[in-house]
């Protein structure tokens, strides 16, 4: 979480206390520096600073790269939803508009329904109603089952394809063997065709040979 130092009066302050502080205790000018990176912002330029650098790149090297955490994808796609619902929902009230326009500024805006009531009472410095927050929070959870039932869907569809797929690919590839086999049945055939034949002409001339001896003796014998 980006942290804050107030120029005023020198008190840290993590991102979603700024606004309290300056209602509250800090009744001046906003005016503040990043304790990470030393970047100054007047006003509300602070919004825009979502993210800094960590110690691990400050002190490494040119060549650092820098890993992306599971988490911070996990959050990215929460802070996108929370964007879109300002886009595809033109029947928002103007309160809770509002409300979604200032949320919409912070990149850490919670996940669960406990904490996010807590940050919001805190970044708005409680000027907004609990009703108004629960109802942002049903608004956001009506358009994350309407994202997973979605996502659902394109899954099974592409599940659909992929099985159509897999039939038309592997249909020719039976026809291929069963005319593979059809063709070795008849190769096979052919073999004992050729074979019987051999043994017909074998028995043939073992026949004559016997007959041609049988003679032979015949002439042989005194009358």
């Amino acid at each position: 979480m980006v942290v804050f130092t107030c120029n005023h009066c020198g008190e840290s302050l993590q991102k979603p206390r700024v606004e309290k502080h300056y209602s509250f205790n800090c009744r001046r000018e906003k005016f503040l520096t990043c304790v990470d990176c030393f970047t100054d912002f007047r006003g509300d330029d602070y919004n825009v600073h979502t993210k800094c650098v960590t110690e691990e790149q400050r002190y490494s090297g040119k060549d650092y790269v820098e890993k992306t955490k599971k988490g911070e994808v996990k959050q990215e796609s929460w802070m996108e939803m929370i964007k879109s619902i300002l886009m595809h929902e033109p029947d928002l009230k103007p309160q809770h508009r509002n409300l979604l326009n200032t949320i919409s500024n912070y990149n850490n805006v919670p996940r669960k329904r406990v904490k996010f009531i807590n940050f919001i009472k805190s970044s708005t410095g409680g000027r907004t109603s609990i009703q108004d927050v629960e109802a942002i929070w049903d608004i956001i959870e009506k358009h994350k089952s309407q994202n997973i039932s979605t996502t659902e869907n394109n899954s099974n569809v592409d599940i659909d394809k992929e099985g159509e797929l897999d039939l038309i690919e592997t249909s020719p590839k039976k026809k291929k063997k069963k005319s593979k086999d059809a063709s070795n049945g008849f190769t096979e055939s052919n073999d004992n065709i050729e074979q019987e034949n051999i043994a017909l002409i074998e028995e043939t001339d073992m026949g004559n040979l016997k007959n041609k001896k049988k003679h032979k003796m015949n002439e042989e014998e005194p009358a």
